[in-house]
């Protein structure tokens, strides 16, 4: 089986996929002796909802992806850290697979056409959001899967 090194989420990394969502770099607004407050970090169109997932630790290994191709889908890491798998938009192709780590209080927000796989939680379960389009996972919801598994590294 073939390994990729999960790599730093950082702006420039992840650019061709989508943005980082982070407050690192933002001015807050708020009072500042209440909380900082971060408007639009990522915008998303049309009637919205809010997911709820709890990502069970499982083999870092990946070969089954989806993308959306009407809406951004956005991933935020509450508690734990994350790995997700990501390919470029377009016919999906294995050797073009990276994968990143989310850490806790950040999050991606993939492209539409962007392939991603199911995250994997880092160590312990972990709770994480996911923002997209309504109904996304039933009306937009597109699977592929790449013909040899790819274990994912965090050495």
């Amino acid at each position: 089986m073939r390994m990729i090194k999960v790599k730093e989420l950082t702006d420039e990394s992840f650019a061709k996929y989508g943005k980082v969502l982070t407050i690192e770099g933002r001015k807050a607004d708020g009072d500042p002796a209440t909380h900082e407050w971060y408007p639009q970090v990522a915008v998303v169109k049309d009637d919205t909802s809010i997911n709820l997932m709890k990502v069970i630790p499982h083999e870092f290994v990946v070969q089954d992806f989806e993308e959306h191709r009407l809406t951004d889908e956005n991933l935020l890491a509450f508690d734990g850290e994350l790995i997700v798998a990501v390919a470029p938009a377009g016919e999906l192709n294995a050797d073009q697979v990276e994968a990143f780590l989310i850490p806790a209080g950040k999050g991606i927000s993939c492209l539409p056409h962007v392939w991603h796989a199911v995250p994997f939680a880092v160590g312990r379960a972990v709770m994480s959001a996911c923002v997209f389009k309504n109904n996304t996972s039933h009306d937009d919801k597109f699977c592929a899967s790449i013909d040899e598994p790819i274990g994912l590294s965090l050495a």
